[in-house]
């Protein structure tokens, strides 16, 4: 494994927010970074799982695990309603 990079997320906000308006503007900033966190560690769940698929079943390659298409008609119902 390599060396881990020290990593920093960024957000908008105050060190020291010092009424009203700036405590909001401070707690919205850190819900968008946790949300973006978030997002960040479900990518990595789902490459997880398809890594954990490969190596279990001993697969040379992913590609066979998908149904082109059932793909097809899924991208067709993306979104819909039942």
């Amino acid at each position: 494994m390599r060396e881990p990079e020290k990593r920093h997320l960024e957000y908008c906000g105050f060190t020291s927010p010092r009424d009203f308006d700036e405590i909001q503007f401070e707690l919205l900033g850190l819900d968008n970074l946790i949300k973006r966190a978030e997002e960040r560690i479900s990518m990595l769940n789902q490459s997880s799982f398809l890594a954990n698929l490969a190596v279990n079943n001993k697969a040379e390659e992913l590609v066979g695990y998908f149904d082109r298409e059932g793909q097809e008609n899924d991208k067709d119902n993306f979104g819909k309603k039942e």
